[in-house]
């Protein structure tokens, strides 16, 4: 039964219910999103900038398709020692809400709209509407966003999306929706080959999408460049965490931040050194190649959808 309380995070009106696990409580709330908590951790925040941590937090999480994302009280107590992301990061996270939810670029949307929404405040990891506005004018700096001046005030008092705005938030949105690419972000020791062979390969491929690693491409620049580049083809990206490859941890956070689907994924005897990030995760374990590449299928199948190379049921 649905009940109307403030939220645990940030005291906005939300609705609650008794969720579908025994000892766990969830969430919905319209600044922080879908979560999941404790019955029995009634946490308190301690202050403004551990409000912004956990609701910016949750609002990563469910972008990454967990919903409701889980917090424990071990888990709050790590979010919390968090730094906030930097002033760039939080305006290019405010510009992706603005450009879904404020697009027109004709009829100005006014600033106390767009700084008042609760969701570009948790998104943008800010703690009220003072927050937001110094995000917009960052915006307006970059040529992102444009103040149109009120005759009666004499000062911009609303504004719109540039073209160049549109664009950039399209950039940093993409999603790959018409590909067939899978990119497999995965640690390459010679004791992964028959996991790529075997796993990897034919798990993806058994789904209808082509699957991709960048060490079978030849290129000219930096490899940075190629990963992102890359990225942004692919329809969904496998992070294999096996080996503990810090490339394999900012190639799924680069993901995330395109708004690209993350399937982790994870040898079951390296489990117990996954960063606590990604501990929560629903993460595909497997333990030979053949228990992987059912798996990957299936999850795949499941999240995804079947890809457009999917071969035709007998």
């Amino acid at each position: 039964m649905l009940e109307l309380a403030p939220c645990l995070i940030c005291d906005n009106q939300a609705e609650h219910d008794p969720g579908t696990e025994k000892w766990f409580e969830r969430c919905r709330c319209p600044r922080c999103g879908e979560f999941e908590y404790e019955k029995s951790s009634r946490w308190n925040i301690a202050s403004p900038d551990e409000m912004v941590l956990l609701s910016g937090w949750v609002r990563e999480q469910n972008a990454a398709g967990n919903k409701p994302a889980r917090i424990t009280r071990e888990t709050s107590r790590q979010i919390v020692r968090r730094r906030r992301p930097g002033l760039h990061e939080r305006a290019n996270r405010a510009l992706s809400v603005i450009a879904r939810k404020y697009p027109d670029m004709e009829n100005a949307t006014q600033y106390i709209r767009i700084a008042g929404d609760l969701e570009v405040q948790g998104v943008s990891y800010s703690r009220d509407q003072d927050d937001v506005m110094q995000l917009i004018h960052i915006l307006i700096g970059g040529g992102l966003f444009r103040g149109l001046v009120d005759n009666v005030v004499g000062r911009p008092i609303s504004g719109v999306l540039t073209p160049s705005g549109l664009l950039a938030a399209e950039a940093l949105g993409v999603s790959g929706s018409n590909s067939a690419q899978g990119f497999v972000a995965m640690w390459f020791d010679l004791g992964m080959l028959d996991a790529w062979t075997n796993g990897f390969d034919p798990g993806i491929r058994t789904a209808g999408f082509r699957p991709f690693r960048i060490d079978s491409k030849d290129y000219v620049g930096g490899i940075s460049d190629e990963i992102m580049a890359e990225i942004r083809r692919s329809r969904f990206v496998v992070a294999d965490y096996t080996g503990q490859n810090n490339g394999v941890y900012f190639e799924a956070g680069f993901a995330l931040g395109l708004g690209l689907r993350v399937i982790p994924t994870c040898r079951k005897d390296e489990v117990p050194k996954l960063h606590f990030d990604i501990k929560h995760l629903n993460t595909l374990l497997w333990s030979t190649p053949a228990e992987l590449a059912e798996g990957l299928n299936r999850r795949i199948r499941g999240v995804i959808g079947v890809g457009p190379d999917a071969p035709d049921p007998e």
